[in-house]
């Protein structure tokens, strides 16, 4: 029987509900910081101006300024690029940007062109660009305050060099017909972070440990080479005067592959030239962003996927997520960050390619930043774990052509494979995971590679 204890009037019920309202008020303020009243008391700038503040990069802005085509997209071709007129430049030289998707606003690729007698304005700046000439030939004049003191670097078709950080340069068409050149630079990462294309393009300091006016400073016979023995063959060197016929050597990447790593200019890129003979294919891998390469010659095409999709997409039913780009002479294309891509030559003529340019960080210069750099592990793909998707789809590429698979069987391929991790193993190196050091490649076989 309740009688007037159920109800509210029950003095009980009445010191309970106040007790409980004051412990919930006290809860409630006991949650605000100390001395901090209400959000809607604090003093905050209209929504509509927050908004405003939304802008493009300082990057974009200036590429906005310069009035010239802007390409994005997975690929391009840097002989048909469409071009415009470059007035910074200087009379007679068109040009265009390239932000392709895989870049990560990291680098870009400048398009020049400069018609027969014209040349650029003297310049210098404070973002590292490296240099290959497609067409034509001329010179490259480089000096660093006294334009008297300059040194002419002549160049041609294939010359591969980068103008030293901030040092003032000019090039000049001295043929017959217009030259053409790409320019892989890091200027979208500097310009974002300093916001100031003044002080990026009218910077006085001269970085003479990087260069000082020496004379024989682009003389390609100055080169330090390292051999191939243990990882890629590397050359620092500050001119490559023909990329077309630069001597390669074993890669081990893929079958019969062959190429040769460079620094230019005491730049923090890093670029390589590669080849490979028809009917062979490299192993598939993911690195960090901004490996741009220009394709030289030789049919073939990439294969480009998400390291999300795992070792083998086609078997786990994600193949018509992977992306394709097909390539020839000139085709311009950089693999996204930490995408697994996969290099094949189908043939009738052998592939070559440059990595011209790239993000920050190379063999001399590290960056404390492994974001950038890319190194994890399980980098590479190895033939063991490939998916048979993949040789499934090379040989009917190649026989489309009328040529041959020149690569061995999967199994044989499997076992070069593991014999040679077994031996880099034995001689000290780390092999578990990833193939950072060079782990595992694939002998170099008599007949095999290119000529």
């Amino acid at each position: 029987m309740r009688g007037d204890t159920g109800t509210w009037k029950n003095p009980f019920y009445v010191v309970l509900f106040l007790s409980v309202g004051f412990l919930m008020a006290g809860s409630r303020l006991s949650s605000q910081t100390p001395g901090q009243s209400r959000d809607e008391d604090f003093r905050f700038r209209p929504d509509h101006e927050r908004e405003s503040l939304a802008g493009e990069s300082a990057y974009r802005k200036f590429q906005a300024q310069e009035g010239i085509p802007v390409h994005g997209g997975f690929a391009v071709d840097v002989y048909t690029v469409k071009m415009g007129p470059w007035k910074r430049q200087g009379p007679g030289v068109t040009g265009a940007y390239v932000n392709l998707d895989g870049a990560g606003a990291i680098v870009d690729l400048m398009v020049l062109e400069m018609a027969v007698g014209a040349q650029t304005r003297p310049e210098r700046h404070l973002f590292e660009e490296q240099v290959m000439v497609v067409r034509g030939e001329g010179e490259l004049h480089i000096w660093q305050s006294d334009p008297a003191k300059k040194v002419v670097v002549p160049w041609r078709r294939g010359s591969v060099f980068a103008p030293p950080l901030n040092t003032w340069h000019q090039y000049i068409n001295k043929g017959r017909e217009p030259a053409r050149m790409a320019a892989v630079t890091d200027l979208p990462l500097k310009l974002d972070i300093f916001r100031n294309p003044d002080f990026l393009f009218n910077n006085t300091y001269n970085f003479t440990d990087r260069y000082n006016g020496q004379a024989d400073y682009f003389d390609p016979e100055k080169s330090l080479d390292y051999s191939p023995k243990t990882a890629h063959s590397l050359s620092i060197v500050n001119l490559i005067r023909d990329a077309w016929t630069w001597r390669l050597f074993h890669a081990g990447q893929g079958y019969g592959d062959i190429d040769r790593h460079f620094l230019l200019s005491d730049n923090n890129m890093t670029g390589h030239i590669e080849a490979w003979p028809v009917g062979a294919y490299q192993r598939a891998h993911r690195h960090g962003p901004g490996a741009s390469i220009v394709h030289m010659g030789g049919p073939g095409y990439t294969l480009l996927w998400p390291m999300s999709m795992g070792l083998t997409p086609w078997k786990d039913g994600k193949g018509d997520k992977v992306s394709r780009v097909d390539w020839n002479e000139g085709t311009f294309l950089i693999p996204p960050i930490n995408w697994y891509h996969q290099h094949f030559a189908t043939g009738p003529a052998n592939a070559k390619f440059i990595m011209l340019g790239s993000g920050p960080s190379n063999e001399k210069y590290r960056i404390t930043t492994r974001v950038l750099r890319g190194e994890d592990a399980g980098h590479m793909i190895l033939f063991r774990d490939e998916d048979p998707y993949v040789r499934q789809l090379f040989e009917k590429e190649v026989a489309k052509v009328g040529a041959k698979v020149l690569m061995p069987s999967m199994k044989e391929l499997i076992a070069l494979e593991k014999e040679s991790i077994q031996k880099d193993t034995l001689a000290g190196m780390d092999c578990q995971g990833a193939q950072q050091s060079g782990c595992g490649r694939i002998p170099l076989v008599v007949g095999s590679t290119v000529k």
